[in-house]
């Protein structure tokens, strides 16, 4: 009983560490994150990509370019 309490608690605290790390779906990139004007087509899927760009955390972004 011990190593299903254990794995589950270890899934929560995975999940609440790496909850800010993916942007939900539909709203492009996350955060306070804006779109830039480069565009690149990603090498291994073939997609059209675009960047976005995070002003207060200098992050980028790489979510694929919606039309």
């Amino acid at each position: 009983m011990s190593v299903v309490l254990v794995v589950i608690l270890g899934g929560a605290v995975i999940a609440i560490l790496g909850w800010d790390r993916y942007p939900g779906a539909g709203q492009g990139a996350g955060g306070g994150a804006q779109p830039t004007d480069e565009v690149f087509i990603d090498p291994g899927s073939g997609q059209r990509m675009r960047v976005w760009f995070d002003p207060k955390t200098g992050e980028r972004e790489y979510p694929p370019d919606q039309p």
